[in-house]
Formats: C-alpha cells, sequence, structure tokens
C-alpha cells in the first residue's frame, strides 16, 4: 500500500533538505542516520500526485523522497516546462520520480523516455509505470555517452542516485551496462522530437551532449534541466567549459535555478560556473532555446 512518511514535516522543505544533505553528511552521522531511516522506507508511496515504488535499501535517495525533502526546487522549475502532449527525455531516471511527474502533466498523448542504467532502479521505473497506468513512459536501459558500446557502472551501496561510469577513490562494485548514444535510440525508435530534458548522470553529462547533436538541433523551441558538476565532468574524461560553449553552440542560453522570486532563472556566467571546482560543488542549470518548455 502506498503512503506518505514525514519524520521532518514540522519543518519546511528547504529546512529538511539541509538538515539531511548537510547536517548529516559526515560520515559517522551518515552512517547512523542511514540506519535509522532504511527501517522506515516504505516500498511504495504518493508523492507528487504520482505514486513510486521505493528502493527500502537506499536511504538517501529513496529516504529523501520518503521524508519529503527531496529537490523541491528542481522539481517545481521542472513541473513549469511541462504541457500535456510533449515529448520528454529524463536521462538519468533513477527510480522515476521525474519520469513520474512528467507523465501525468504530459498525459496519455504525451511521451516521456526514461533513461537509466542500474538494473534494479530501471525495475523500479518499470513498477512506477504500472503503479500510475503510464503507458506513456518508455523505459530504456541505458547509459547515455558519446558512443555505443558497454562501460562499468559504478554503484554506490548507499545512493543510488551517485552510481557513476568512471571509477572514484572509493572502493565500488560494478556493473556492465549498455551505452548509447540518444541519437542513435531517437533513430531506432521513430520518437516525436524533443520538448524538454532532464539530465543528471553525475558527470557524464558532456558525454551525453555530444551523442545528442541531431536530436537536439531537430526542435527550435527546447528546454533543459541539467546538473552541472566541474569535478565530476573533469573526472569522466571531459571539460566543464567546452560542455559549456557546446551548448551555448547550440543556441541555448544558460541559467541557475537558485535566484529570487523577482528573478527566478538569472542568466549565468560561464566564469562563474566554472568557479564551482571541489567535489562536493554543483549546480541546477536550466538551458533554454527558443523559450523551450514554456
Amino acid at each position: 500500500m502506498a503512503f506518505r512518511i514525514r519524520p521532518l514535516f514540522w519543518l519546511s522543505p528547504s529546512a529538511a533538505q539541509w538538515i539531511y544533505t548537510v547536517l548529516l553528511r559526515p560520515r559517522p552521522l551518515r552512517a547512523l542516520a542511514h540506519a535509522i531511516v532504511r527501517p522506515f522506507i516504505p516500498a511504495q508511496i504518493e508523492v507528487e500526485g504520482v505514486k513510486l515504488a521505493l528502493n527500502r535499501n537506499d536511504p538517501v535517495m529513496s529516504g529523501s523522497i520518503a521524508m519529503g525533502c527531496h529537490e523541491h526546487a528542481d522539481l517545481a522549475v521542472f513541473r513549469s516546462l511541462l504541457k500535456p502532449g510533449m515529448c520528454v527525455v529524463d536521462i538519468g531516471a533513477n527510480i522515476g520520480l521525474y519520469s513520474a511527474v512528467a507523465a501525468k502533466a504530459v498525459g496519455p498523448s504525451g511521451v516521456v523516455v526514461a533513461i537509466e542504467p542500474a538494473p534494479h532502479n530501471f525495475a523500479l521505473i518499470g513498477q512506477m509505470a504500472s503503479l500510475n497506468g503510464f503507458a506513456q513512459v518508455r523505459p530504456v536501459q541505458a547509459a547515455l555517452s558519446d558512443r555505443p558500446g558497454e562501460l562499468k557502472l559504478y554503484i554506490n551501496a548507499d545512493n543510488t542516485g551517485d552510481n557513476r561510469i568512471y571509477p572514484g577513490a572509493e572502493r565500488r562494485e560494478t556493473v556492465s551496462v549498455r551505452a548509447a548514444r540518444l541519437d542513435d535510440l531517437w533513430a531506432e525508435s521513430g520518437y516525436p522530437p524533443v520538448d524538454v530534458i532532464k539530465m543528471d548522470i553525475q558527470g557524464a553529462e558532456a558525454l551525453a551532449v555530444d551523442g545528442m547533436a541531431k536530436v537536439l538541433a531537430g526542435r527550435p523551441r527546447l528546454a533543459m534541466l541539467m546538473e552541472f558538476w566541474p569535478w565530476g565532468i573533469s573526472q569522466s574524461g571531459r571539460d566543464p567549459a567546452a560542455l559549456l560553449r557546446t551548448l551555448r553552440a547550440a543556441g541555448f542560453s544558460i541559467h541557475r535555478t537558485d535566484g529570487d522570486a523577482a528573478n527566478p532563472f538569472p542568466p549565468a556566467d560561464d566564469a562563474t560556473l566554472l568557479s564551482y571546482t571541489l567535489e562536493r560543488q554543483f549546480l541546477s542549470l536550466l538551458l533554454r532555446r527558443g523559450e523551450g518548455g514554456r
């Protein structure tokens, strides 16, 4: 049975998120918090007006969703871009929260392509689609890159939102996954032109963008909500500055999504974005072309 758990219900969403992501970041506190949270993660939950199947072994991604403190600001921006009948691509779909929100918004006449490489996450996307009766959700098990083939996915045992296609300092289990270019997936599928893209793939964004030139060119009006993590992009072997140049050359204006109410999406200059060089520094960017998604 689906239900909501909100141990931090008396706090604002931003305060709850700060406790979960900042206060509990030190390793000893984090381990204790994870041990406490895991038993309270339900198998299913209703959130954002949709039903999700959660990963009960993931205290970070599924845990934060269950506690009601997961990415409220980004979800609000994402919802604002969606209209009935749109084609939406969720790159790095995880368990399918953004895909579910998109499917509800675009309705049966729309298409939501949920791309996720991790096997367990991918299975939960299928459960989400079944729970909600979302025939418009098209799950694709793949890691987007600049070339097809096979690669290793390095699994974070505590946070399925931090699976990566490159090794880090800590030891991680790996699984072999399919690598694919978005251009090839579109050529094979016959999906309609894309209206909105959400992309959060832990530093592999530059590789994915290099594999979607035709998809991006196919729609004059297009919006993309993307995590920008310079440290992770560098770890994947790419240049964060080159990614920004590529996006601007493709006609996108780049905005940060952390502005005030009077100017919610301030333009972002490359020098400021590239100054976020530490491992824990990342930003959410809204990319718009032709005022796409509005």
